[in-house]
């Protein structure tokens, strides 16, 4: 379980470092006038995805923990 629990928290992470570049991306072009090309890789909508999968990651990394704790408590007893 903790090996799971590890491997979204990882993935949690990847999440946080896309959505890091690709705002960094999208702010750079901005900055250059360049707003079709922002458009044409459709940053927006794929930032947003990804805040939604983050979202999503941390809901089942709860949710992980919070089954893991009950199940710690219920072989100690």
């Amino acid at each position: 379980m903790t090996d799971l629990i590890n491997n979204y928290t990882q993935s949690c992470k990847l999440v946080e470092q896309r959505i890091s570049e690709l705002s960094k991306l999208r702010n750079d072009l901005l900055k250059c006038g360049d707003s079709v090309r922002a458009q044409e890789l459709d940053l927006d909508r794929r930032i947003k995805i990804l805040y939604v999968e983050h979202g999503e990651l941390k809901a089942v990394i709860s949710h992980l923990i919070s089954y893991n704790r009950r199940y710690e408590r219920y072989v100690k007893s």
